[in-house]
C-alpha cells in the first residue's frame, strides 16, 4: 500500500485505474492498494451467527432505554463493561441451566448471571410452569420422560429432554 501526500496528479483519487490499482482516501492522504478480492459466499453458520448478533445489538440498545433494565445490567456488568456490554453477552449467550429431580420435583438452576423469566415443564401428560422459590425453579409433580424449556429476559430459548432419573 503506497501514500501519496504531495503529488499534484492523484491528490484526492478515487477508483480503480486498469484493474491492478485502487485509490482511497484516508485521513486526507491518497492510498494507492490492490483491488479487493471477491469473497466467498457466506455459509449458513456465518449467516446464523450475524443474525444473532444483530438480535443482540438490538436487544442491548433497548434495554439500555429502559431504565430498570439499565440499572440491572449495569449491576451485573464488570468493572470496565458498561450496561449495553453486560446487555449484549446477556442477549448473545444462551443461560446454562443445572436441571435436577429431588423428591418427585424438578429443580432448575442457572449457572451465570442470566435472568430467566419462565419455565416450562413438559410431561407425556401435562404442560406447566415451574415457581421460582429459594433462588431457584421448581415444579412438582413430574413424570419421566420431560423438557425443560427455559427462557431468558433476552428472548433466548434453552431445551433439555431429560428421559431418566437423575440425582443432585
Amino acid at each position: 500500500m503506497a501514500v501519496s501526500e504531495h503529488n499534484v496528479i492523484t491528490k484526492g483519487a478515487t477508483g480503480t485505474f486498469g484493474k491492478q490499482i485502487v485509490f482511497r482516501q484516508r485521513n486526507g492522504k491518497t492510498v494507492m492498494c490492490k483491488p479487493p478480492c471477491k469473497y466467498p459466499p457466506k455459509t449458513a453458520t456465518q449467516v446464523a451467527n450475524q443474525e444473532r448478533f444483530k438480535r443482540a445489538n438490538d436487544f442491548a440498545k433497548a434495554a439500555i432505554k429502559d431504565p430498570e433494565k439499565k440499572a440491572y445490567y449495569q449491576s451485573i456488568a464488570k468493572p470496565t463493561q458498561t450496561a449495553f456490554n453486560a446487555a449484549f453477552q446477556d442477549a448473545y449467550n444462551k443461560p446454562e441451566v443445572e436441571v435436577s429431580v429431588e423428591k418427585e420435583t424438578v429443580i432448575v438452576k442457572t449457572k451465570a448471571k442470566h435472568r430467566i423469566e419462565k419455565v416450562k415443564i413438559i410431561t407425556p401428560k401435562a404442560t406447566g410452569f415451574a415457581v421460582f422459590k429459594n433462588n431457584r425453579w421448581e415444579y412438582k409433580p413430574v413424570e419421566l420422560p420431560f423438557t425443560v424449556i427455559v427462557y431468558d429476559i433476552a428472548g433466548n430459548i434453552c431445551t433439555q429432554e431429560i428421559s431418566q432419573e437423575i440425582r443432585p
